[in-house]
């Protein structure tokens, strides 16, 4: 996520949390932060992990996807390379490529940068499965404790109910895409 919050990431987690009538020191103690981390979060002056944005919005009651906002608001099947939703959060760019009205499936093309991953605290999060599948560059994935270097053509599918965590451990940006049954993140 970037300080200055251009994606509105910050405004749409206050929308969600006013919405469901919480203030934000009680969606602090709900997501196990503190409620100035939560504070920057919402103004968009913190950059937080993968793991951490995923906590929030599982103590919020929703998806990582809610922050996506509402797309162009279409039913069209067809999901434009320019129209994709953007998040970025800590070095790490997700592009949903699946539609907004898509609740079965969802596809995430992720750039993520040299040293870059969902943190070091493993997450786990409400679904079925996921799969990943390395189109440039390298991952290293961690399911429970077992370590897997994933390189370009390479995939791994696991419970998104396992703790897992990731980084790109090269030189240069992997991009990888995330395949999640149903629609969790």
């Amino acid at each position: 996520m970037h300080t200055d919050d251009d994606d509105g990431i910050g405004a749409r987690l206050r929308a969600i949390r006013q919405a469901k009538g919480l203030s934000a020191r009680e969606a602090a103690e709900r997501a196990g932060v503190t409620p100035a981390y939560f504070s920057r979060l919402e103004t968009g002056k913190l950059s937080p992990t993968v793991a951490s944005l995923s906590r929030v919005m599982q103590a919020l009651g929703e998806p990582v996807a809610a922050l996506f906002g509402s797309g162009n608001g279409s039913d069209s099947p067809v999901v434009r390379r320019a129209d994709r939703q953007l998040v970025r959060s800590h070095g790490v760019d997700d592009y949903r490529i699946t539609p907004s009205w898509a609740d079965r499936l969802e596809i995430l093309e992720t750039v993520i940068s040299p040293g870059r991953g969902s943190g070091s605290e493993p997450y786990a999060h409400p679904g079925d499965q996921e799969c990943v599948v390395v189109l440039d560059g390298s991952l290293t994935m961690w399911l429970a404790d077992a370590e897997h270097r994933l390189e370009v053509g390479d995939s791994i599918t696991f419970s998104c109910r396992v703790p897992h965590r990731w980084r790109n451990p090269g030189r240069s940006q992997a991009r990888v895409l995330w395949v999640i049954t149903p629609s969790t993140y």
